[in-house]
């Protein structure tokens, strides 16, 4: 049996004003980046229960209601760096009091107020929280050496 992608889920949480739950990564082939909350999904763990961890780790909020939206396949243009099937959740209203994950920060803000790394835009553009080109999404991503389809 081959080994295939790794499995991640990232949750999307909106407030009542629009602006989306972001956490600024402190490892993996994306440090530095602002992106929506999540991670990798544990062997043997099921995506949502891996959601809503990861959710909960990187900013001490959990949901009750996740809504899958999206599944992607993203993997690194240079072959082995990373393969991953990422399903993103939309989430429901978040319980909890707003804590970091130690070394990074979370906050929330408008799409508009940050530099968006090219994975994230297009995850908020298939949620119609941003309107950006297809086309220049992907230029985007291949600048950064990623590939990303949506899978559904």
């Amino acid at each position: 049996m081959t080994e295939g992608p790794d499995v991640g889920a990232i949750v999307a949480c909106v407030d009542r004003v629009g602006r989306v739950l972001v956490v600024k990564q402190v490892s993996g082939p994306f440090a530095g980046a602002w992106l929506l909350p999540g991670g990798a999904v544990e062997r043997g763990e099921r995506v949502d229960d891996g959601a809503r961890r990861e959710l909960a780790e990187e900013t001490g909020y959990r949901v009750d209601e996740l809504r899958p939206t999206a599944l992607y396949e993203v993997r690194s243009v240079a072959p082995g760096a990373f393969d991953l099937l990422l399903l993103m959740y939309r989430g429901g209203e978040v319980v909890g009091t707003l804590r970091a994950e130690a070394g990074s920060t979370v906050r929330w803000v408008h799409p508009g107020e940050i530099d968006l790394h090219p994975s994230m835009a297009v995850q908020l553009a298939d949620l119609g929280l941003i309107e950006r080109d297809g086309a220049a999404l992907s230029r985007d991503l291949a600048h950064i050496g990623v590939e990303m389809r949506r899978v559904f």
